[in-house]
């Protein structure tokens, strides 16, 4: 059975995140998707100027596994 549903994204857990962890110099943006119930995927993209035609290339730089509460984040892995 295929699930169709929509993976929702949650700011807050991005916002919390990097209470635990640096933020990259080259940081573009955080997305933090619900996976199921409490737990989290959480990638942190960063942009990279290159010499090319589109000048840049964007690539999840780290990603986290979270559980998250509603007010406390925890790094499962």
């Amino acid at each position: 059975m295929q699930n169709d549903k929509a993976i929702v994204e949650n700011k807050d857990v991005c916002d919390k995140i990097f209470n635990y962890v640096d933020k990259p110099d080259n940081f573009h943006m955080c997305k933090a998707m619900n996976v199921y119930d409490d737990r989290y995927r959480v990638n942190i993209y960063v942009k990279e100027d290159v010499s090319d035609i589109t000048g840049h290339k964007l690539y999840i730089n780290s990603s986290y596994f979270c559980k998250y509460n509603g007010t406390d984040l925890t790094i499962v892995s």
